[in-house]
């Protein structure tokens, strides 16, 4: 599994690091309309760094617990995830927003769905003072696969105490409405200093083209589909404009678990232990082996990575996910809609 670490892909050589200047361009990854290419090995930056996830995860936290967190004044660093609607989302952060937090921009971690350098992650972090020792909480406005994302993000490089806030920032509104200790702010975030937080490249969490192809052989991994039903069963646009005319579908063998068996916007809450594992248990799932967990944009698979490491499955993601799926995959390997298209 060290295909990407190793820097190949195909015949593609490895190349060097160089970090972009222009915020959400990723110089790892080079991401075309046809294909994911592979550009420098995260090694180069630290060739014998790559972590283990500890054992205990800090994972969802309520918004009493992030209350606590910050009354007992201990170090935590709390974002907002932008959505991938930067505008919006700073003019939403700029009239309110939970207070101490600072905007996460969302071109910042990832470019297409493809995480970026390591060390433009770094770079960026660092420029919003977050240290090696940092407890990073993340909320979003409620859609929760932006927190999600951010959060495997940040484990992805390195950091291990990652939490986000569940509900997002309308459970954080509900407390406000009961009581004065919840408090939000306006206007821009609070400057801080330079932080030291160093990145590393956590391969335990991610997996690529060349594995999920001889995983169809092997069937080492069980395959998660993180799409739409609609979108997975390719009868259903996800997308309008440019990407309107690609094949729509899924990767032969995979099951699929939409992020709504995992969470309830109605109530705006994750669905109970019980729920979730009556989902995983339907969809033949089983703690004894890994998973891979894919969708088209890593959004949605980060969500539901997210629930499989909590309820302690060995999850990975395979961000090149069905784009990458579609252009280079041999057809008999992909599952699509009638003619072929959506």
């Amino acid at each position: 599994l060290r295909t990407l670490l190793s820097g190949r892909v195909g015949s593609l050589p490895a190349g060097r690091a160089v970090v972009g200047q222009r915020p959400g361009a990723s110089p790892f990854y080079g991401f075309g309309r046809s294909a994911i290419t592979f550009k420098v090995s995260p090694f180069d930056i630290h060739p014998h760094s790559s972590p283990l996830l500890s054992k205990k995860y800090e994972v969802d936290i309520s918004p009493n617990h992030l209350l606590t967190l910050m009354i007992t004044k201990r170090k935590i660093c709390l974002f907002e995830a932008s959505t991938g609607d930067e505008v919006r989302s700073r003019e939403q952060f700029l009239t309110e927003h939970i207070e101490t937090a600072q905007l996460l921009y969302h071109s910042n971690l990832s470019h297409s769905g493809v995480p970026v350098h390591p060390l433009q992650f770094q770079r960026y972090v660092r420029s919003l003072g977050v240290d090696n020792d940092c407890h990073i909480v993340i909320y979003d406005r409620g859609q929760m696969i932006w927190s999600t994302y951010a959060a495997w993000v940040f484990k992805l490089f390195g950091h291990q105490r990652v939490s986000i806030l569940s509900g997002g920032f309308l459970a954080w509104k509900t407390q406000m409405a009961r009581s004065s200790q919840y408090r939000t702010d306006s206007g821009d975030e609070v400057p801080t200093g330079q932080g030291d937080l160093q990145s590393s490249w956590n391969q335990s969490l991610v997996i690529t083209f060349d594995d999920v192809l001889l995983n169809t052989e092997l069937h080492t991994y069980d395959m998660v589909d993180a799409q739409t039903k609609e979108v997975s069963s390719g009868y259903s646009h996800e997308y309008t404009g440019e990407a309107s005319g690609a094949l729509y579908g899924h990767i032969r063998g995979a099951v699929n678990i939409p992020v709504d068996a995992m969470y309830d916007w109605k109530s705006n809450k994750w669905r109970s232990t019980a729920e979730i594992e009556e989902t995983l248990k339907e969809a033949g799932l089983s703690r004894s082996r890994p998973v891979i967990v894919y969708c088209s944009t890593s959004l949605r698979s980060s969500m539901v990575w997210w629930v499989l490491k909590r309820m302690n499955y060995d999850a990975r993601m395979y961000f090149g996910g069905w784009p990458e799926w579609v252009v280079r995959a041999p057809d008999d390997l992909k599952v699509l809609g009638k003619n072929g298209v959506a």
